[in-house]
């Protein structure tokens, strides 16, 4: 999965872009809502992006060890 990821972001840059900004949107919207409505329910959106960061890391590590362009 990792490396079919690095592939679709070497080739396909804006959307990887994308992906990012989505994520570090559900990021700001979560961390706004807990401390506004002060409920815990909103820290879902906190742990939501955890694994597709972490798959961004592999994803970059290989990309840089085996795709060059």
């Amino acid at each position: 999965m990792i490396r079919m990821y690095a592939q679709f972001a070497f080739n396909n840059p804006k959307l990887h872009f994308l992906n990012l900004c989505l994520l570090a949107m559900v990021i700001m919207v979560s961390t706004y809502q807990v401390l506004a409505n002060e409920e815990l329910v909103f820290s879902i959106g906190l742990l939501l992006p955890v694994v597709p960061f972490f798959v961004f890391a592999k994803a970059s590590d290989y990309k840089r060890k085996y795709l060059h362009g």
